[in-house]
């Protein structure tokens, strides 16, 4: 079975740019049961540093998932 972070980051660039129909599935999912792990932050600060370009969403859930981790 593939590993999770590899597909996940491959739907996510496949076009190099995240968009807001992206980061809204990202949120859903990863805020879906109401705690994020440090894995799960990791992970959104991985796609921000490979993406060519991203919506301000991004940001914005970010900052919401680093806020549920302190």
């Amino acid at each position: 079975m593939a590993e999770w972070r590899k597909v996940a980051k491959a739907f996510a660039l496949g076009d190099g740019h995240i968009s807001q129909k992206e980061v809204e599935t990202l949120r859903v999912q990863l805020l879906a049961d109401g705690a994020v792990s440090k894995s799960e932050l990791d992970f959104l600060l991985e796609i921000k540093a490979e993406a060519t370009s991203a919506v301000k969403l991004l940001d914005d859930l970010i900052a919401d998932c680093q806020a549920l981790i302190k």
